[in-house]
């Protein structure tokens, strides 16, 4: 079995969904390819990461319907497209390669969890709660889920497409995350409330993903990607002209 071969069925190896006779050739093919290996070891972390969260927390009452929507699954039917796969496994593949050949960079913990939010959001079958790339639906469909209006920008004519939204939590507040695409690169930009002033784009990079943070009148920004950091940055840029 070649890595072209496997690479694709990595994922259903680790949830064993592989048939015994391929599933032991994945197994023959961990054992004597380092990189396929790395790819399930790091897998194999993030979904251990994924079931050991705590993602609950003491919430009023007026905040439990938000817990349950964040813990509920969706399946709309695009998510088995392959450009799908192709990113979660590009980005896993670049993780992994930014591990083994770089130092490790000092991270603050919120741009740890930005990052680990945007895998998680791939990985997790969770993408959007809301799959549609008509802002006029994305956008009411948070009214009354969180304190605020997010703006939810059509990019379409700039190259961002709309996929949907779906709610989140970020620095243990709720938060709205806005979902594009860019060719085959996913971008969650996340938008909560806040009291501090406008600040302008900081930009980092966390294990081989750009993450741009920003605030602009009374809301705090995060976008996450392994778009390049030239193209994020066009995106932000959008995102403030809003």
């Amino acid at each position: 079995m070649t890595c072209v071969e496997a690479e694709p069925l990595i994922g259903a190896s680790l949830d064993g969904e592989l048939d015994p006779q391929t599933a032991l050739r994945m197994e023959q093919h961990f054992t004597t390819c380092a990189s396929c290996a790395l790819l399930l070891e790091r897998l194999q972390r993030l979904q251990q990461e994924i079931a050991e969260a705590d993602l609950d927390w003491s919430a009023h009452a007026d905040l439990r319907q938000l817990a349950a929507a964040i813990r509920r699954q969706t399946n709309p039917p695009w998510w088995r497209g392959p450009w799908v796969w192709r990113s979660v496994l590009g980005a896993v593949a670049a993780l992994a390669l930014v591990s083994v050949f770089l130092p490790s960079q000092p991270a603050s913990s919120l741009e740890r969890q930005m990052v680990d939010n945007h895998l998680r959001s791939l990985l997790a079958n969770h993408l959007v709660d809301v799959p549609s790339s008509d802002q006029h639906q994305v956008k009411p469909w948070f009214q009354g889920k969180l304190d605020f209006a997010p703006a939810v920008p059509d990019l379409s004519a700039q190259g961002f497409v709309l996929m949907g939204g779906r709610l989140d939590v970020v620095g243990g507040r709720p938060a709205a995350a806005i979902v594009y695409r860019r060719r085959q690169h996913v971008v969650n930009l996340w938008v909560s409330r806040t009291s501090g002033s406008d600040r302008p784009v900081s930009t980092s990079e966390l294990e081989g993903f750009h993450v741009l943070e920003w605030q602009k009148g009374g809301a705090a920004y995060w976008a996450v990607s392994d778009l390049n950091a030239e193209e994020l940055g066009e995106f932000a840029k959008l995102i403030r002209s809003h």
